[in-house]
């Protein structure tokens, strides 16, 4: 099912086969990224251009398991003008051409699950067909959202509203293609979503695990590596405090517990196991980092 550079960033895990796939290139602001973090600290990690944007990802995770295919985080998108793709400096791979190059049949994915619906993560969720309407990318497949952050995309606040494109997530819903969980729940066998809020309203985490193996996709609550700081936080997470006590939640029981994390954002790593750092920090364990490519 799988083809091409896929093929040689893919991991078995258990009885899982998970497939990173890199859906859309861009940038965003370096300040919007690191919130209050001055530029003298982060600008090593995450080199800006003249516009003071930083390079990232939406790294995608195929996850097959059990009779399922799981799409964890759709990306961005064809759903763009030329004014938009020159703000973000959006090299979309188009998330159906994308999985395509990578040997996976968009009409094959049974479940697609967004960590929340901001445009970067929801957009590869639909397209413009033809005729101009928006429609799902995934034709068999349903949409996992936790319902506080459909309510949230619908009626967003004024710190909200320009996160979210109503064409992402509307036609989903009129189809009857969401479905919409409240809290944390398995949603296939070994894969469960938990809600952490945070970021925005309903934000969750993906969770998976198979034969004694366990991965979690971390979305916005650790968008790259360089977040790995508790107190790196983003100007656009909704709930700052939310944000810092689920990552020292999460991080701390991944290092302790040897779980391999997933960042949706970073433009060379998609996942890794972390050890404990310096007070407040977590970083990579070298020979088990994944490269994205």
């Amino acid at each position: 099912m799988v083809g091409g550079e896929a093929l040689a960033n893919q991991v078995r895990m258990g009885g899982m086969r998970i497939t990173p796939v890199v859906t859309s290139r861009f940038r965003l602001d370096g300040g919007s990224m690191f919130g209050v973090i001055p530029k003298v600290l982060w600008q090593d990690k995450a080199p800006a251009d003249e516009m003071n944007r930083i390079d990232l990802n939406v790294n995608t995770l195929v996850i097959e398991t059990e009779g399922h295919v799981i799409v964890i985080e759709p990306g961005m998108g064809s759903k763009y003008d030329e004014k938009q793709r020159g703000i973000y400096a959006l090299d979309s791979l188009d998330t159906e051409s994308a999985l395509a190059d990578a040997g996976i049949d968009p009409a094959g994915v049974d479940m697609v699950v967004p960590t929340h619906l901001h445009l970067d993560h929801a957009g590869g969720s639909t397209s413009y067909r033809e005729q101009g309407d928006p429609e799902s990318c995934f034709p068999n497949a349903r949409f996992v959202v936790q319902e506080a952050e459909l309510q949230a995309a619908i009626a967003p606040g004024p710190l909200e509203r320009g996160s979210y494109n109503p064409d992402d997530y509307v036609p989903l819903q009129a189809s009857g293609d969401l479905e919409v969980v409240s809290g944390d729940c398995e949603i296939a066998p070994g894969v469960s979503v938990e809600l952490t809020g945070g970021h925005t309203r309903g934000h969750q985490v993906v969770r998976f695990k198979s034969e004694g193996e366990e991965g979690l996709f971390l979305g916005d609550i650790v968008p790259t590596l360089a977040h790995l700081k508790l107190n790196w936080l983003m100007a656009w997470d909704l709930e700052p405090q939310v944000v810092f006590e689920q990552k020292e939640r999460l991080l701390s029981d991944a290092a302790a517990r040897g779980v391999t994390c997933y960042f949706p954002h970073d433009p060379r790593v998609v996942g890794c196991r972390l050890e404990a750092g310096s007070k407040g920090s977590f970083q990579p364990v070298p020979d088990t980092i994944i490269e994205a490519i």
